[in-house]
């Protein structure tokens, strides 16, 4: 591990229009996306530090390559002409999106937490101090330079708005302010001792999973792979959605019997998933034909 990335986002977490805002101020030909700060506050309809937190989050969430291009991803949820879900209303768009932020590696503290933090306890509770205290140790195991602890609980407060909103207000004001990833469920508060807030994954089977979401990103994750070990997938893909044991072999089996691309394995105790799929052609098929399903 290294190269850890904190901070970034001005505080602000993601919003739920200000990727497809983002998305579409770079895509806008006559405007020069966030190069021209005064365009892309008129245009966004925010102030400066709102600008900065969308550009942070659209890179986050993988939907601009280095050179702050459009990439394959954003082109296909988010274009005016053909975009699958360009207001996020589906919710295999959120798995997608909840996959993007914790492998992109951007913001490191999601993959930190859902990842890391969760398959080296046993434990799905935790708080503030646990994470920082944890991520503390990661920075000083990697090449990554120290970061302050302000820095650090700033991020974990940006985390924890990104899952869960504490007490619900208008339908309106949720829509405005509240991010998408809410809708997944993937965390709930579980007591409050001596002011502190004490959190919890809520790991279940998700056994409707959509199966060509999860596709996508194991041939996203690992592409052509002779041998894929259960156990590197449910640290990866499982922790990524919060999926317990059983849930994800009944996905992956799901996804087996669907998709002859896909082959699971079970020889001497070690289950294996074995990928057959030639090109990158058939992972975008995979979200063509998903998306489809709804038409």
């Amino acid at each position: 591990m290294s190269n850890l990335k904190f901070s970034g986002h001005d505080t602000f977490h993601c919003r739920q229009q200000w990727l497809l805002k983002g998305v579409e101020l770079i895509d806008n030909k006559d405007l020069k996306g966030f190069h021209n700060l005064e365009d892309a506050i008129l245009e966004l309809g925010v102030g400066k530090n709102m600008v900065q937190a969308i550009q942070y989050w659209i890179r986050a969430f993988g939907l601009v390559d280095e050179d702050k291009k459009l990439t394959d991803i954003a082109k296909l949820i988010f274009s005016v002409d053909r975009g699958y879900d360009r207001y996020l209303e589906d919710e295999g768009t959120l798995w997608l999106l909840q996959y993007l932020i914790c492998n992109i590696d951007v913001a490191s503290i999601y993959k930190l937490i859902f990842s890391d933090f969760t398959n080296e306890r046993i434990s799905n509770e935790f708080d503030e101090r646990q994470i920082i205290n944890f991520i503390k140790v990661k920075i000083a195991e990697s090449s990554s330079r120290e970061t302050s602890e302000n820095t650090l609980s700033s991020d974990f407060k940006v985390f924890i708005q990104s899952y869960f909103s504490g007490v619900r207000t208008l339908k309106s004001l949720e829509d405005d302010f509240n991010s998408p990833l809410i809708e997944l469920n993937l965390i709930s508060s579980i007591s409050r001792e001596n002011g502190v807030m004490t959190y919890k994954l809520n790991k279940e089977n998700r056994s409707d999973f959509p199966i060509e979401i999860f596709g996508y990103c194991l041939f996203d994750l690992y592409g052509n792979n002779s041998g894929i070990q259960f156990k590197d997938i449910r640290k990866t893909l499982g922790s990524y959605f919060v999926i317990s044991n059983e849930g994800l072999e009944i996905i992956i089996e799901n996804l087996c019997r669907e998709y002859s691309e896909f082959i699971f394995n079970d020889d001497a105790g070690i289950r294996q998933i074995q990928i057959k799929a030639v090109s990158e052609e058939f992972k975008l098929n995979l979200l063509q034909k998903y998306y489809r399903r709804g038409l």
